[in-house]
């Protein structure tokens, strides 16, 4: 199993640009189960972590919900780990506004629960869904973007560029934590 200190080895200084490169470097192991089971856990927390704070500073958490979906059954577990309580709280008021039988995979399902949680004028295929009230519907997509803001708003000072390490800080702590 890959470690930590393996994939540190050589590094003289870690930045977002290096830790986007070693990102890189553990994706070349296959997909996130693969990379599960050829790392260490604390590396493989390194990763999901790693590639939640990127993605959220590209394009904030409705991305990586609707379009990093592999990485969402791990998010709490992440959050947990790097100690933001709070954040995971919120995250996880965020996916319980899905419907309870979501499964979080890229598939034309998960496709259709995102698009009729983002706006209740999306069109959508699946019979389940839209058999759910109109009514129905607009509150669910008022609540999830209510909670998508919710969790934004308690991201920004973590992760914003504005903040220390230019949002990476948490990361560089879990890093100096487990090496």
């Amino acid at each position: 199993m890959l470690t930590l200190q393996e994939l540190l080895n050589g590094v003289k200084c870690l930045d977002e640009n290096t830790l986007a490169e070693l990102s890189d470097k553990l994706w070349e192991l296959g997909t996130l189960d693969d990379i599960k089971e050829k790392v260490t856990p604390e590396l493989f927390t390194l990763h999901i972590c790693m590639n939640m704070v990127g993605n959220w500073q590209c394009d904030g958490w409705w991305y990586i919900i609707c379009e990093q979906v592999k990485l969402v059954p791990f998010i709490p577990e992440a959050l947990n780990a790097l100690g933001l309580f709070t954040l995971k709280t919120a995250f996880e008021k965020v996916i319980s506004c899905f419907p309870q039988d979501t499964i979080f995979t890229d598939d034309n399902n998960y496709i259709d629960t995102v698009n009729f949680l983002q706006n209740n004028r999306f069109k959508v295929s699946n019979k389940k869904l839209n058999s759910i009230s109109l009514e129905k519907r607009k509150e669910m997509v008022k609540k999830t973007r209510h909670c998508i803001e919710e969790l934004e708003q308690l991201t920004e000072p973590l992760w914003g560029y504005a903040s220390e390490n230019n949002g990476w800080k948490i990361v560089l702590d879990y890093i100096s934590a487990h090496k």
